[in-house]
Formats: C-alpha cells, sequence, structure tokens
C-alpha cells in the first residue's frame, strides 16, 4: 500500500476522451500517484494510454485490473451506466476509488454505493472537479466572508459546441445517462449546493431535443433548502461558455469559468458599465497577468481543476482526510438531474424527497 514516501498505485479504467483529454494531463503532473495499469474493451485505446503514462499493465477488463496486487487505487472514467457496478467491485476489492461523475444513473444505485462504503476503510471521492476551480474556492471564500450578505438567487450557464455527428449513445440517450441536464448539468447542480449551502427542494424544467440528441437544451429552476432561487441554462449545441452569478442582498458575484480574469462583484449601488467599475476591473486583469499566464501554459483554470481534484484524492489517502466530495454530493446530482427530466417529461414540478439529517 503507497505511504507518504512512494507513490499510489493507480489504475485506470476507462480509456476513452475524458481519460485523455482531461485526466492524463493532471496525473502527468500529480507526483503522488504512479499508473500501474489500465483497462478498456477497446484494447487500442488501452495500450495507448498506457503508452503515454508508463504503466505496464494493459487489459481490456476492469476485473483483471482490480485482481492486480500492484493496484491500490482506481479511476473510474468510464460511461455512467457502469459507474455503480465497477465502483462496487473496486470497494470489494480494497481499492481507493475515484469515480468520475454523474456518480451512477439511479439514486438506488447511489444508495448502494453509500451503504457499501460506509463499511469500507476505502477513500472514494466523486469527480466534480468544478470545486477546484480557483474562481469557485475564491467564490466560495468571498460568500463566507459574509460580503454578498443574504444570498437570493444563484443563476448558472453551461453551454458547448457538439454537433453530436460522433456522440455514443450513452452521451445521448436519456436512458444511458446522456442528455446536457443529467451528463453536464449535474456539475452546475452541485455548485448550487457548494456555494448557496441548502440542499434542493424541487425542480421544474423545460427540454428541447435535437436529431442527435434526446436532451440537447434545457432550462432548469430550483427552490433551495433555504430559500434561494436557482437556474440554469444548459445546452451542447452553441457556444462554449460556463458561468455562475451568485445574488445576495449587499451585491452580485459572477463568475466566467474560462476565463482566468472572470470573477468580479457588483455591489448593490453600482451599475453594469460604471465607468470607475470598468477601470478597476482593466486593472485588476492587468495585476493578475503574470499569475495567469503559467496557468494557462498548463492548460487554464479548468484543466487545473482536474489536478486539484487528484491531488485531494492523493490527500484523502495518504492523509487521511475526508473526501471533500462525497457520494452523498453524488446522490443529490443525481436526484437533481433525475427530477429535472421528470419534469420536463411530465410538464409539472417535482418535489424531492426530504432526507433525514
Amino acid at each position: 500500500m503507497a505511504n507518504r514516501s512512494t507513490p499510489i498505485r493507480l489504475g485506470i479504467i476507462g480509456c476513452g476522451k475524458v481519460s485523455w483529454e482531461r485526466h492524463m494531463p493532471a496525473l502527468l503532473h500529480t507526483r503522488e500517484f504512479e499508473v500501474t495499469a489500465t483497462a478498456d474493451p477497446d484494447a487500442g485505446r488501452s495500450e495507448w494510454l498506457a503508452g503515454k503514462l508508463g504503466a505496464p499493465h494493459r487489459m481490456t477488463g476492469y476485473r483483471a485490473l482490480l485482481d492486480l496486487p500492484e493496484v491500490d487505487a482506481v479511476g473510474i472514467l468510464t460511461p455512467t451506466s457502469s459507474h455503480a457496478e465497477i465502483t462496487l467491485a473496486a470497494l470489494d476489492s480494497g481499492k481507493h476509488v475515484l469515480v468520475e461523475k454523474p456518480l451512477a444513473l439511479t439514486v438506488a444505485e447511489c444508495d448502494r454505493l453509500a451503504a457499501r462504503a460506509s463499511s469500507s476503510p476505502c477513500k472514494v471521492v466523486v469527480g466534480f472537479n468544478l470545486r477546484w476551480h480557483r474562481l469557485v474556492r475564491r467564490a466560495r471564500a468571498f460568500i463566507a466572508a459574509g460580503a454578498l450578505g443574504r444570498i437570493k438567487a444563484i443563476r448558472c450557464v453551461y453551454t458547448h459546441d457538439r454537433t453530436g455527428e460522433t456522440a455514443p449513445d450513452w452521451h445521448r440517450k436519456l436512458e444511458l445517462g446522456g442528455g446536457v441536464t443529467f451528463n453536464e448539468g449535474v456539475h452546475h447542480f452541485d455548485l448550487w449546493r457548494h456555494l448557496g449551502g441548502g440542499g434542493i427542494e424541487e425542480v421544474f424544467a423545460y427540454s428541447n431535443p435535437s436529431s442527435r440528441y434526446e436532451d440537447e437544451t434545457s432550462n432548469v429552476t430550483a427552490r433551495m433548502s433555504d430559500g434561494v432561487l436557482a437556474t440554469a441554462v444548459l445546452s451542447l449545441r452553441t457556444g462554449p461558455n460556463s458561468e455562475v452569478e451568485i445574488f445576495g442582498d449587499l451585491g452580485r458575484l459572477c463568475l466566467s469559468l474560462y476565463r482566468f480574469d472572470g470573477m468580479e462583484f457588483h455591489p448593490h449601488s453600482t451599475y453594469p458599465g460604471n465607468l470607475a467599475g470598468r477601470v478597476k476591473k482593466t486593472l485588476s486583469s492587468l495585476a493578475s497577468l503574470p499569475q495567469a499566464i503559467p496557468i494557462m501554459r498548463r492548460g487554464g483554470d479548468f484543466q487545473a481543476t482536474f489536478s486539484g481534484l487528484w491531488e485531494h484524492f492523493a490527500d484523502c489517502i495518504l492523509r487521511d482526510q475526508p473526501s471533500d466530495c462525497t457520494l452523498e454530493d453524488g446522490r443529490s446530482g443525481i436526484e437533481a438531474a433525475l427530477a429535472a427530466i421528470e419534469s420536463f417529461r411530465s410538464g409539472r414540478p417535482v418535489r424531492l424527497q426530504r432526507r433525514g439529517s
């Protein structure tokens, strides 16, 4: 087993696009891990990723990887439909687990995972990487300091430009975990809770399909347990954007997560376009450039969220820290996404089941 002086021996299960585009660059710069094995049903993908990461074991079946004594922990980067099965098998094999979002297809699967993890000494981290975004962390500290006053509402935007021409079924079909509300929206449903502090109580949603996606564009609104109102605009087929705006009675805090200078506070007494505010923002952006350049050279703030995620996973294992992104967090995202899907299918608001404290 890994300790403070030796790397954590890691197995990667699932060698598709997210593994090489997002997780591989992070792992190459995270010294606490040594990738020793890869597994993917496509032998060529497993072989390719293993070569890039220097892993000696390349296989097609995840159970063979879990049987390796040379693996202490696994990253589960497969389509959502297999997350619960593989996570349960990994815990049964005594492996620590980092599992990509969405956590599972159903709330019942999430509950099975929580029940199994509660009797395991292994660490489990759910891959809501946006929690490690530099601006999200700054915003959370800003809110905690009381600078926004009482939070009234949260607005999120996630949009992309994906034609769907080569999208697999699991990304297109709702029953397989596809669609923008379930597969991408869970990130922002998680941020509602992470930044606002309350649970999600009621959801109402609309959705429009396209010729390729059963849920291409959606609008989701919610009421939180603390009275905060939340909304998200989500689309797979327009320009890329990721924004969060938090409204308090002392002002509003705007985050643009693809920009290095994408955090701006507007006090309650000022209007957009105020000359003094614009000058202040320009000077602040210029002052931030020396810090931003090395971040951009490493892939920007969004790519850095994956490094933060893996570093946290290492801290959980090596320093016995509790997970900052738990199975309960994963369950809450799934519950909100499924409620939104039920709402746009039924045309009615959906109230989430209240959980005991």
